[in-house]
This record gives structure tokens, C-alpha cells and sequence, in this order.
């Protein structure tokens, strides 16, 4: 009788699931397609392009007028390069670069600006490559009518349309569809919106979730799917490689343990690194330094740069520390990992801290420079080389008038660190700091600042 009523209600069960609709064995349970969440709001221990989304921002393409002999300068680089590119080729703007600097900047808002600033100085040994935020309402739909903007700069000036890995989540779940659909779908939108890959547009991928590195679930499969689907695209479209974002830990943050246990894991997983090595061009981890993990007063130039420079390369020098069991990691990360350093201004949280003036904020931003410089040059060989990169997020809350104005100061300011240490004729770290013979940018200081040495935990491998 037992085994009777269990067969009924077997059948009963069954019954049901058929009434409320068939599921096929090959559309995988909604669970399966998680990549996973970005931190949540309030998190002070994550530093996050998601912030931006908690903080209510609303991208404009500049915060202010553009100044008129910024955009002639612009022009004038605009004009010279192209001309150069069109007589010569393209090598021709790379003639006496030690580096070939590729700058990577991520926006929330204001990139038409800040591309304007960064062309009035721009060095011939960089190319620049400016991310575009997706539309508000939509944000699996890539912003139109931007990219040829970026373009119009010159030969060395390429939009990044951004991919935004919560909406197309979103996206995947409620249409059933893969991973690998939902990046060549964003591939055919990106096209229409007006990027052109054949001039040197990219796609960006906003943001690598921690789930990842813990290897939740089929996370690391599903993020694969989605990155092969962006760089493959389809027949109308072509293949391109592009740019990763990856949430990181703040820079004070003390205990590193559990992070960096996640990380070796992760490191180690030469399968997901050579995968990802076919379809990634940067790999930019997600570094926003404290200013109190650097302002520290009287302390030596090159004593906060090591700091800087443990804090933004720690995937790095983790992966060479690994040896044979991150062979595959470190090979990637020589070619294609770019420290995102912080340009974030005035925050107090997501970014790190800069809720600092804007004076003390331009010192910041030529160390951070300075050191990434200053690294790459004491070891050209092994990484990142040329690549570097930023994110600029003005947020105003206190709502000062003379707002535009100051963070105009801050992109001329970081215009002229990228001029100066990556300049024609060998260029050096030194340049970041002001111009030849000055040094005047690499002295602010943070009250109360002090060094966070947890990160030299990332230059060996012991504790495994």
C-alpha cells in the first residue's frame, strides 16, 4: 500500500510539472546562467564601478564647457596625426617611444571632456581608449551617436562601448537565452549605436564579479560563454578583442586572507586563463587607491610609490609568484593586465577615499602615475609595459558651483602626467610629476594617512 500511495504521488508530481509547461533537458535551470552580483550598496571594503549605479549619477557627455583653446589644441593634435598616420603609417607616431602607452579610461559621465583635455596634451607614444556608460533607461543598450566623437581626436583616440554584466544577467535569465547569445547580441547593438571596430573601437565589460574568483557555481563557465560571444560577434560584425573590469578590495583594507586564498584559486585555474587569453585585450583590475593609504607626510617619493605599485599590481605579482601552477595566469597577465588606477573624485566610498580638495587630488593623481611608470620601467620585460589606466567618476554631491572647473583641472592634470612620463625620446617616470626640471606634482599630503603593508602578502606564494 506504501509503495502504492508513493507511486500516485509520483505521478501526481509529474502531472503538474507537464500542466505548468515542459522544461528540455538542454535549457539549463536560471541558477546555472548566474555570473553573479556586484557588491552591495554600502560596501566599504569593495572598490566597484558599481557605485556609480547605487550612487544615482546620470552620465552627460561633459560637465561643462570645454575650453576654446582646448578643443583647438585637440584639433590641431587631431589634424597633425592624421596626416602623419595617412604620409607614414601607423608606426610613425610611435618613432623614440621607450613605451607604447595604451591609457584606458573608464567613465561614468563627462567623456567627451575629459577626451578633449587628455587630446590637448596627448603624447604620440599613447593610444587612449575612453569608455562610453550604456544608455540609463536600457543599460544593455550600448550610448549611440558618441563614438565617432572619440574618433574625430585622431588616429590614437578609440571608443570602448560598455557592456554592463548585471543587465545582460538580467537579460540572459528572462529570455532564456546563453551567455554566448547575449554577447554577440551586444556585439550587433554596439554596430548599430556607431562603434566600428575596424578603426580601433572596443567593447568593455562592466564589471567581473567576486563570485568569480570564488568559483561559484558555473560563474567562470558562463563569463567565458559571455566574453567569447563579445569578441566573436557575428558575420556582420567581425572579432575584436576588448577590455575586462575586475571589482577589487580597497586599498586599506587589512586582513587579505580570505581574498587572497580566492585569488591563488583562481590564479591557478590555467584552463579559465587560456580560454580568456583568445578573447581578452586588457584585463583591468579594478585598484582605486586611498588617498589615506598614500597622502603620508615626509614620507619619500619612491617609498609611496611602492606602496601604489604593491597595491595596483597585486594580481600580477601574485601570478608570477605562483610558478609552474600559474604559468598560464602570469603569461595572460604579461600580455594583457592594466592596473586601473583611481581618478574618482570626491568620494567616500566605491572608489576609495578622495573626499579631499581638488589640489591634494591632482598630486594623487601624478604619483599614481609616477608609480605605475617608474614599475613598468624597472622591469620593461615581465608588465604591464604601456598599459595603464583610469576611471574618472566626478561626483558632486556637496554640489559646488565652481565644480566643473576644478575637475577640469584634474584631466588637464592627468593629461599632462600621460604626456610627460610616456613621452617621445624615452620619457620617465619623472614627467608624471610636472614638467622637465619640475616636480611639483608628486608632494601632497593627507592627514592622518598612513601605509598599509597587507599587500606585500601578494609577492609570494607561502601559505598555500
Amino acid at each position: 500500500m506504501r509503495h502504492i500511495i508513493l507511486s500516485v504521488a509520483v505521478l501526481a508530481l509529474v502531472a503538474a510539472l507537464a500542466s505548468a509547461g515542459t522544461v528540455h533537458a538542454e535549457e539549463p535551470d536560471s541558477h546555472d546562467l548566474v555570473i553573479g552580483d556586484p557588491p552591495p550598496c554600502g560596501d566599504d571594503s569593495a572598490v566597484t564601478l558599481s557605485a556609480v549605479d547605487c550612487s544615482g549619477v546620470e552620465p552627460v557627455d561633459a560637465l561643462g564647457p570645454i575650453a576654446p583653446e582646448i578643443e583647438a589644441a585637440a584639433a590641431e593634435t587631431a589634424r597633425v596625426e592624421s596626416a602623419l598616420v595617412a604620409s607614414e603609417g601607423p608606426e610613425a607616431l610611435r618613432k623614440n617611444c621607450r613605451f607604447h602607452a595604451e591609457v584606458s579610461l573608464y567613465t561614468d559621465s563627462d567623456w567627451n571632456r575629459l577626451a578633449q583635455n587628455i587630446a590637448a596634451q596627448a603624447s604620440h607614444c599613447a593610444d587612449y581608449y575612453i569608455s562610453i556608460p550604456a544608455l540609463t533607461a536600457n543599460k544593455t543598450m550600448p550610448r549611440q551617436d558618441q563614438a565617432w566623437r572619440i574618433r574625430a581626436l585622431g588616429p590614437r583616440f578609440h571608443a570602448m562601448a560598455e557592456a554592463h554584466l548585471t543587465a545582460w544577467q538580467n537579460w540572459v535569465i528572462a529570455n532564456g537565452r546563453t551567455w554566448l547569445e547575449a554577447g554577440q547580441e551586444f556585439r550587433r547593438r554596439m554596430a548599430t549605436a556607431g562603434y566600428d571596430v575596424a578603426s580601433g573601437d572596443l567593447w568593455a565589460m562592466n564589471e567581473v564579479p567576486s563570485a568569480v574568483r570564488q568559483n561559484a557555481g558555473q560563474s567562470r563557465r558562463n563569463l567565458l560563454d559571455f566574453l567569447r560571444g563579445l569578441y566573436e560577434g557575428d558575420a556582420s560584425t567581425g572579432s575584436v578583442k576588448g577590455l575586462v573590469f575586475v571589482v577589487g578590495l580597497g586599498q586599506r583594507t587589512q586582513n587579505l586572507s580570505v581574498y587572497l586564498g580566492n585569488m591563488r584559486g583562481w590564479l591557478s585555474d590555467g584552463t579559465f586563463w587560456v580560454a580568456a587569453d583568445a578573447y581578452v585585450r586588457f584585463w583591468a583590475q579594478e585598484t582605486y587607491g586611498d588617498v589615506r593609504a598614500w597622502g603620508v607626510a615626509d614620507a619619500p617619493r619612491m617609498t609611496r610609490a611602492r606602496h601604489i605599485v604593491e597595491y595596483v599590481m597585486h594580481p600580477l605579482t601574485l601570478a608570477r609568484a605562483g610558478g609552474e601552477r600559474t604559468a598560464a595566469a602570469e603569461a595572460f597577465f604579461r600580455r594583457a593586465y592594466l592596473p586601473l588606477a583611481n581618478a574618482a573624485w570626491k568620494w567616500r566610498s566605491g572608489f576609495g577615499y578622495t573626499d579631499i580638495d581638488h589640489l591634494v587630488m591632482r598630486h594623487f593623481l601624478s604619483e599614481q602615475v609616477h608609480a605605475i611608470r617608474h614599475d613598468a620601467g624597472t622591469k620593461p620585460a615581465d608588465g604591464p609595459s604601456g598599459r595603464l589606466g583610469f576611471a574618472w567618476a566626478p561626483e558632486n554631491v556637496p554640489n559646488e558651483a565652481d565644480f566643473p572647473a576644478k575637475t577640469a583641472g584634474l584631466q588637464q592634470r592627468l593629461a599632462s602626467a600621460f604626456a610627460n612620463a610616456y613621452a617621445q625620446g624615452g620619457g620617465s617616470q619623472m614627467g608624471a610629476c610636472g614638467e622637465p626640471g619640475s616636480h611639483d606634482w608628486c608632494e601632497g599630503v593627507v592627514e592622518g594617512a598612513a601605509f598599509n603593508d597587507a599587500w606585500t602578502a601578494f609577492s609570494t606564494w607561502s601559505g598555500a
